[in-house]
């Protein structure tokens, strides 16, 4: 799965104008970048220590799978100069989809620490959505 996150980065400052939505959105997304890795990694190692039941681990996995599919798509987005509409509507999917990863994965996580620390991740990821769809309007 990690193998995912490791997406291509175009060095898009090149491309988009100090200050421009493309330019915002793609420096946010740097950000997310490192934070759904964070949150993976955090996964991964409560898994391991036990704290976090198969099934659950399982559906983690293949959501964070779909939010680096997403983040991709975003990147591709962020590369061809997309207009605002476009990139909210692909920070609004990756959003969908953390909700998903938290609905269907993190609550099922019965230890308190580790169901705590994987909500914060999941927060900062979503802080960081935020403020990028902020740039977007």
């Amino acid at each position: 799965m990690r193998k995912l996150l490791v997406l291509p980065l175009l060095l898009l400052s090149s491309c988009a104008t100090r200050g421009t939505v493309v330019h915002k959105v793609t420096v946010a997304q740097h950000s997310l970048l490192s934070v759904v890795a964070a949150f993976e990694d955090a996964e991964s190692a409560e898994y391991a220590k036990g704290f976090v039941p198969p099934d659950a681990h399982l559906k983690m996995q293949g959501g964070i799978q779909k939010v680096a599919l997403a983040m991709k798509d975003l990147d591709s987005a962020l590369a061809a100069n997309a207009d605002a509409a476009t990139l909210k509507a692909k920070l609004d999917n990756i959003y969908t989809l953390l909700d998903s990863l938290n609905s269907d994965g993190v609550l099922a996580v019965k230890n308190p620490t580790t169901k705590a620390t994987l909500e914060i991740a999941l927060d900062s990821i979503k802080a960081i959505i935020d403020n990028a769809m902020v740039q977007t309007q």
